[in-house]
């Protein structure tokens, strides 16, 4: 596993060393779902981005970086304020599906990067609202208005024809 990783971030350093930053990018993303425990994936993909002038983006993969300089600091906050400082949608937009216990020590809840609690946020956006009489009364409205509508314009139509012959 790691000779996989070495050799593909060999190929990554030189992709960077030729300016192609896509491409070292883009192997980054695919290195991190295949191996999500590897913290320092992130924190290469998160210097990428901000070489790419994407201060937000840089700042979700050094999100999870224990030791950040204070370029890496304002870029998580570029990062929080395009979340809208909700914790909920930074902990989606990050995306970790890796081991939470390598995560301790971080000012960010490990609760909220479980897939238990992903689960049980599904399940409760998910939920069927069943139709009630306030929704029945809608329908029925929108309905009769459209036949409303098809009558007055048949009216309308044969009003005209009859004036016209």
């Amino acid at each position: 596993m790691k000779e996989k990783i070495a050799l593909a971030l060999k190929r990554i350093e030189e992709d960077i060393e030729s300016d192609d930053l896509g491409k070292a990018r883009d192997r980054l993303h695919g290195l991190i779902s295949t191996y999500p425990n590897e913290l320092e994936l992130r924190k290469k993909l998160g210097d990428i981005y901000f070489e790419l002038k994407y201060p937000a983006m840089a700042g979700r993969y050094w999100y999870l970086e224990k030791n950040k300089t204070p370029q890496m600091k304002k870029a998580c906050i570029v990062f929080e304020n395009s979340m809208g400082n909700d914790m909920d949608k930074i902990a989606r937009a990050l995306k970790y599906k890796g081991d939470i216990e390598l995560l301790e020590g971080l000012d960010i809840d490990p609760a909220f990067l479980s897939s238990e609690y992903k689960g049980k946020e599904k399940l409760v956006e998910e939920q069927d609202v069943p139709i009630g009489p306030t929704y029945k009364l809608i329908i029925f409205g929108c309905l009769s208005v459209i036949l409303s509508i098809i009558i007055f314009a048949s009216v309308g139509v044969y009003t005209f024809i009859e004036w016209m012959f």
